[in-house]
Formats: structure tokens, C-alpha cells, sequence
């Protein structure tokens, strides 16, 4: 909703409802949400109109989170980052398995990953999430005849490339 609020067209922004729900909501949640749910809502402190710091100065725990912290952002707030940016914190986060839990909040890697999917990532974002799993996993070995196309978010194209 960060993003739809920031950067999406006119059209697609937040509706009357979702703006008076979040005016009177916010107040409360604002309190009782943990501190990574309320920078993810707002974390300029400027969207819900309601002032709060905890977005502002959210930085999070341990250098991995605070480089996700840094990275998404600029994804909030409808950016792109460069490949060694996107490639540095997927190598904090990798490998993602259970001796890695808690070295970055889940919401925070979720907002991570979604919003640079919302923002139709670049491809040298792409290109960093391909190259970072590789390094982990080692590249895929694949006998396809044709591939999904990475294009606009939920277009569900596909097309064969043979």
C-alpha cells in the first residue's frame, strides 16, 4: 500500500475507503503494531497523516537487516537499486534456511521482494536475484521449450522462445 500510495497513477492510489479506514485506524495500530509493520506502512512518517517517528528512524537489528532497512527505502518509496545494492542484501539473507531464521525480519525481506516486484524490478535487479541464487544453489539446468516472461506484474504472459 506504501507503494500504491507513492508512486502508482492517480487511478490506482489509495480509494476513499482505504483512506478513511486508515485515518481512523491508524491512530491505533500505530501503537500496537510491531515496529517493522509500521516503517513498512510509512516509513517517511508522512502517508497516514498521523505523525509518528518509528518509520523515520526504523533502522533495524544487525547489519543484514539494516542494509534490507536501507535497500527498501528506496523500493517504498518506488525506486530501483543498483546490482551489487540488490545482490548485497540477498547474499545477507541466503542461504534461506532454518539456521538463517531471524537474521532478517520476514516482513521486511516480504516487503523486500514485493515491492521491487511492484515496482517492476529493472534487469539489473533481475539480474542480481538470478546471479545471488546461483552463487547459492549453482545455475539451474533446465530442458524447456519455452519460459514465462518476466514482464508486467500479473500479466501472466508467456511466450515460447523456440
Amino acid at each position: 500500500m506504501t507503494i500504491r500510495a507513492n508512486v502508482f497513477p492517480e487511478a490506482t492510489q489509495w480509494s476513499e475507503g482505504e483512506k478513511k479506514a486508515m485515518d481512523e485506524y491508524w491512530p491505533v495500530l500505530v501503537r500496537v503494531l510491531p515496529h517493522d509493520v509500521v516503517f513498512i506502512a510509512d516509513p517517511e512518517g508522512s502517508i497516514m497523516g498521523f505523525g509518528s517517528s518509528i518509520g523515520p528512524q526504523y533502522v533495524g537489528n544487525g547489519s543484514a537487516e539494516m542494509r534490507l532497512v536501507g535497500a527498501l527505502r528506496e523500493v517504498l518509496a518506488g525506486g530501483h537499486l543498483g546490482f551489487d545494492e540488490v545482490k548485497g542484501v540477498l547474499r545477507d539473507v541466503l542461504p534461506l534456511e532454518d539456521e538463517m531464521v531471524g537474521t532478517v525480519r520476514e516482513s521486511l525481506l516480504s516487503a523486500f521482494f514485493i515491492g521491487q516486484r511492484m515496482n517492476r524490478e529493472t534487469d539489473r535487479e533481475l539480474k542480481a536475484h538470478c546471479l545471488a541464487f546461483d552463487d547459492e544453489l549453482g545455475p539451474p539446468i533446465a530442458d524447456v521449450k519455452s519460459l514465462t516472461h518476466y514482464g508486467e506484474p500479473y500479466d501472466i504472459a508467456i511466450y515460447d522462445i523456440f
